[in-house]
């Protein structure tokens, strides 16, 4: 036990001086709490064009001119300006102007406009949003509704504005009026999932770079392969919990700074007290998995260039609910997030997902981190059985013949 704290002890001080733990550590929360500020996690709201940002908007270069077939257009309404808009009688006369270089584009309100609202726009070129469009908008709307005022009008147009829309959580563990946003579960999800990978990444780079540079045969001098392997998994595993104590710190040096209340951010994850300890559990079981995965990649590979495409292999099932996050959360308790949560190799990432979106059925996230925990150590005893001498000092390329070969010792 003495030698494998040594290992540990070891591990931990050459890990927690690297550049890339630093800036994993300091850099990575300071983007993610950039990327909060930005998107508005805590107080987003969709902000829309009010009117007077209309009457300010890009006036066209040319006139653009219409044809008005259902005869609606009876008035140019303000603020559209007077000289903006032509009418023409008829197509042929609209498109001579347009060969002629009268008019920059024109639009044609068909006959049946009121039951179909179809409207073209004819231009030589197919720009992807002419700034005349919002003006034709507008007229259309106060020729519809000749009666209403030009606050009216700008209701019908965008019929809420920032004020006016208000995200209500009806989950179990919400309150009424408490602000929601989709895209803080998938922040709360990379910043846990992003420790694991990063301790997984160190614990194979320590072992490819001790057999490159035959540190390795010193260290079998005096250890045993399970005392080698059993450090290093400590010592990681200490330095992935100072990486999410220091982040720990930076989220609430950040909450002190802006002058936010924790407890807001909190209401818009909805994790309960109980739940928010259910995070250190899943964090261990995901720890676990992959170290001992990538441990025993590392016991095979004689570098690192020979191990790239197993680590991305291995680290795929993980990376599933990050590309389906948008399903996941639209649909926290559906078949595919429960399935995704149960899975040991996605829990850790699929679940926490979950669970910041919805109330989660408690059978669900006891079989879920059963499931992840057994996973875990077995995979970790299992990958042990790689950890002999002849196994670590070899030099071949990991292959699946190789790895079944050497877990049959």
């Amino acid at each position: 036990m003495h030698k494998t704290l040594l290992i540990g002890l070891r591990e931990f001080r050459q890990r927690v001086r690297k550049r890339g733990f630093l800036l994993t550590s300091i850099g990575t929360p300071l983007l993610l709490i950039l990327f909060w500020a930005f998107t508005g996690v805590v107080d987003s709201s969709p902000g829309q064009p009010p009117l007077a940002e209309l009457a300010q908007a890009n006036r066209p270069d040319s006139v653009i001119g219409y044809v008005d077939q259902a005869g609606l257009i009876r008035t140019i309404p303000d603020p559209v300006p007077a000289d903006l808009f032509r009418a023409f009688p008829d197509i042929e006369a609209a498109e001579a102007a347009l060969e002629g270089g009268d008019i920059g584009a024109y639009y044609v309100i068909p006959s049946d406009y009121r039951q179909t609202g179809s409207v073209q726009r004819i231009s030589p070129q197919l720009p992807t949003s002419p700034p005349d469009t919002q003006w034709f908008n507008w007229m259309l709307i106060a020729n519809l509704f000749p009666d209403a005022s030009p606050e009216q009008i700008a209701r019908l147009r965008w019929p809420f504005n920032s004020s006016g829309l208000e995200f209500v959580n009806l989950s179990p563990k919400g309150e009424a009026g408490a602000e929601g946003n989709p895209m803080l579960p998938f922040l709360v999800t990379i910043a846990v999932m992003i420790p694991l990978f990063t301790s997984g990444s160190f614990l194979l780079q320590s072992l490819t770079q001790e057999k490159s540079s035959r540190v390795m045969e010193i260290l079998l001098v005096s250890l045993r392969p399970r005392q080698l392997l059993s450090g290093k998994l400590l010592g990681l595993g200490a330095l992935t919990l100072v990486q999410y104590v220091i982040w720990a710190a930076i989220g609430l040096l950040a909450l002190v700074v802006t002058g936010r209340d924790a407890s807001q951010l909190l209401s818009g994850i909805s994790l309960s007290a109980n739940e928010l300890l259910l995070v250190l559990p899943y964090a261990l079981g995901g720890f676990t998995l992959y170290a001992g995965i990538m441990a025993g990649i590392g016991a095979l590979s004689p570098d690192i260039e020979s191990s790239r495409t197993w680590v991305f292999v291995v680290s795929l099932p993980m990376m599933v609910p990050i590309y389906l996050w948008q399903a996941i959360v639209t649909s926290p308790n559906g078949p595919l997030a429960a399935a995704l949560s149960l899975i040991p190799f996605s829990a850790p990432v699929a679940m926490l997902m979950r669970m910041t979106s919805t109330v989660v059925p408690l059978w669900q996230i006891g079989a879920s981190l059963a499931l992840l925990l057994i996973t875990g150590i077995g995979m970790t005893w299992l990958m042990a059985r790689l950890f002999r001498v002849q196994t670590l000092l070899s030099g071949e390329s990991p292959s699946v013949h190789r790895v079944w070969s050497a877990l049959r010792g």
